[in-house]
Parts: structure tokens; sequence; C-alpha cells
């Protein structure tokens, strides 16, 4: 029997609008045949609709970047959220089916991102204490640690959970064939053939979930592309909340 999924997001701040966590609400609604229940870590809950799972920052939420979410693999708020954990960013279009490459049983899963060669933090299936030796070593040494896993560079939760992996056994992971897609803007232009971007503005066959930053926030909002437009920006109208 399939276990039920609790599926995580985190919002702080004020660059994400309320309506990002409740159009992935929507977006999981239709495009995952598992039973599962969104959870959103928030500094303010003011607009997320009542049927999203809400929980409080109260833990590193001075931390630069996304360090905060190491928080996501301490087995102890891990197990108060479910058993099976699928952790994933608010800045996603989810285009197709996700039941295909989510409902897997291994301890941990994560996407390899193919140009860059790391796993990816923006989607990471896993059991609820998978993880929590990456938590621990970033507890122990909060300023520390993320130095250690990025030295040249200001150490986030993504760094941290690759330097951590680097010293376990080897994890099973999808790649682009599995349908996860990066976009490709802010200056990556150059890679959009490897994805979608500007130069590349069709997805590629078998599409099921498109990756984009903080930084191409402008993209979602404006729905500059028609895929954004389906299978983002209309979902409040197309599915019933």
């Amino acid at each position: 029997m399939t276990r039920p999924l609790s599926v995580l997001c985190w919002r702080w701040g004020g660059l994400f609008e309320p309506h990002y966590v409740n159009r992935l609400k929507l977006a999981l609604r239709k495009h995952l045949e598992l039973d599962h229940q969104l959870f959103c870590v928030t500094d303010d809950p003011t607009g997320i609709d009542t049927d999203v799972c809400v929980l409080p920052i109260t833990k590193y939420a001075d931390t630069p970047r996304c360090r905060r979410r190491m928080k996501q693999y301490d087995r102890t708020f891990a197990r108060a959220i479910g058993v099976r954990i699928l952790s994933i960013d608010l800045d996603v279009v989810i285009t197709d089916d996700l039941t295909p490459i989510v409902n897997r049983s291994e301890p941990i899963i994560c996407w390899k991102v193919g140009y860059a060669g790391v796993f990816s933090g923006s989607f990471v299936l896993y059991d609820h204490d998978a993880l929590h030796g990456a938590y621990e070593a970033f507890a122990a040494d909060p300023d520390g640690y993320p130095t250690v896993a990025s030295p040249r560079g200001v150490g986030s939760d993504q760094a941290m959970l690759n330097h951590w992996l680097a010293s376990r056994p080897p994890i099973p992971f999808w790649t682009e064939r599995d349908g996860l897609i990066t976009y490709f803007g802010a200056g990556y232009e150059r890679y959009a053939h490897l994805g979608v971007g500007p130069s590349q503005p069709h997805l590629p066959n078998g599409t099921r979930i498109v990756v984009l930053g903080s930084a191409d926030k402008a993209a979602m909002d404006a729905a500059h592309y028609p895929w954004i437009q389906e299978h983002w920006s209309s979902l409040d109208r197309r599915v019933a909340a």
C-alpha cells in the first residue's frame, strides 16, 4: 500500500505572494494521483488557503539564503509532518503527472541536474529520518558548516545537501529524462537548449515539472509563455479550490 505523501514548501519574506502556495496546492491536486497533504513553513500565513497545513518558522529564521530549510531534514520536525516527504520549491510549474516519479520507495531520491552535475534542492523525496545526518552537521555548526560545504560561496541548503551526500553511499536520482526541466533565464540563457528559456520557449517532450529560480519570478508573474499560462496562471480558475 502506498504511504501518504507530505509535500513541503517554504515561504518567508515578501518575494513570493500567498497565491504561489495556493497554486502549488492546485497543481498538485491536478498532477499528483497519490494521497498527499501540502504543508507550508512560513513566517506569515496570511492569504494561504485554509486546507494547506501551515507551520511557523521557529529556528534559523535569520540565516542567509535558504539555510533555514535544513530544518526539514531534522527527523523530529519531519516526523511531525509525515513519514514520507517531498520537498518542493514555490517557483516551479508542474506541467504533467508527477505520480510515476514520486511513487517510489527508496529512502532518498534527488534530482541530479545534468548541466551542473549536482543534486537540486528544489525537488527532494525522502523518508523522515533519511537526511537527519545532514541536519545534524548543520545544526552542530550553523555558521561554519555552510562554508565547509561551499568554500567559494554562500553555502545554501543545496550545497550542504550535496556535501553531506557526497560522503554517503550513492543514492538513486532523477534526471531530465524523467521530465524534470530547468528554466534557464537571468544570465543562464546560453544553456536554454538543455531545458527551456528565452531562446527556447517550448517545453521538451515529456516535461513534468519546470524549475525556475527566484531571479525568474517575473516570467511566472507575467505568464510569459503559454505553458506558464496553462499550467500555473490559470489554475485558480480551472481547478476547484
